[in-house]
């Protein structure tokens, strides 16, 4: 089978024609970061125009779709804007070079049009190695009068980590887990699942991240213990972290600090030793005395992440204050 993602009006003969849009001449209509495909069932995966539609972490989950749907040496074929390019088109271009190279950045105001993030050439072989493919060949052409464009090809390799950081990724998806509102949610989240991916089965470095995001480690122990015969102490832990609600009692120890008067850092010290501790009961299986009450939180608890949420706790109070005055 081949693969033609987010194929718009473009449709391929031969080929399974994907697109989210139901304006468009798909075979059948599927999000390009969640791909209700199996594994290893494609030989060619072809992208043109796709990724710099996701976003930088929608195109993560769209590059572990692609390894886990193609067969071991399957080819990716991307195209997208060369952002590098284009920058230099806008600079040294007239007035009309520099109108076709911004819209070639930000893309059309047509609904779905639109560019999100265009990555660099450097920072697209990052990613497609970190999600386990080898770079084959990279060129540039010119798809539009003052809008040059990447063409990439590569390869599936097979390894650990890669096959780790797709089923995570797809546990996750199924998990609902992924849909977060906020950047810097969705920023704590990747974090955590890089380490996770790079943990190497050291059980005690994976727990640890559960003080980000207890469900999301929670899927890895899940993946862990597929292989093993018996839950380790530490997957044990972190379902019990999971069950009590770890990201909410965190919060709450984050915003009973703020109202202290302690600075965002203190504040952020003092709920990740809360944390710990709650951590280190889970791993010895006793349930903690004075649990403190469990709040609406962030899915994904970092330093960024608490300032922003209590943040628009504060923002929204006030209005809501301002409108009964």
């Amino acid at each position: 089978m081949k693969i033609n993602i987010g194929c718009g009006y473009n449709r391929l003969d031969g080929w399974l024609n994907l697109d989210a849009s139901p304006d468009s001449a798909a075979d059948r209509l599927m999000a390009a970061h969640d791909l209700q495909l199996s594994a290893n069932s494609a030989s060619e995966i072809k992208a043109l125009q796709l990724v710099e539609h996701l976003g930088f972490f929608r195109s993560k989950y769209f590059l572990s779709e692609c390894w886990r749907v193609l067969r071991p040496g399957g080819l990716l074929l991307l195209e997208l804007p060369d952002v590098e390019g284009t920058f230099r088109a806008f600079l040294d271009g007239d007035h009309a070079a520099r109108e076709a190279a911004l819209g070639w950045v930000y893309g059309a105001e047509t609904p779905g049009m639109g560019h999100v993030y265009c990555p660099p050439a450097e920072l697209l072989r990052e990613l497609l190695g970190e999600a386990g493919f080898e770079v084959r060949a990279v060129s540039r052409f010119l798809f539009q009068p003052h809008r040059p464009a990447l063409r990439v090809e590569a390869v599936k390799e097979e390894s650990d980590s890669a096959a780790l950081n797709a089923a995570l990724r797809r546990r996750l998806l199924d998990k609902g887990l992924t849909g977060l509102p906020c950047e810097e949610e969705k920023a704590g989240l990747e974090l955590a699942v890089r380490r996770l991916v790079s943990a190497e089965g050291d059980h005690a470095r994976a727990l640890e991240q559960a003080l980000i995001c207890a469900p999301a480690v929670l899927e890895y122990f899940s993946l862990e213990e597929e292989n093993e015969p018996q839950p380790s102490r530490e997957a044990a832990a972190c379902a019990r972290l999971a069950d009590w609600g770890l990201q909410g009692r965190m919060a709450a120890e984050y915003r009973s600090a703020a109202e202290r008067g302690l600075a965002p850092e203190s504040a952020f010290a003092a709920a990740l030793a809360r944390g710990r501790s709650l951590a280190a009961a889970a791993l010895a299986g006793r349930q903690p005395d004075g649990l403190p009450p469990a709040e609406a939180a962030p899915a994904v608890f970092t330093a960024a992440s608490a300032a922003g949420w209590l943040y628009r706790l504060k923002a929204v109070a006030g209005v809501k204050k301002a409108q009964t005055v």
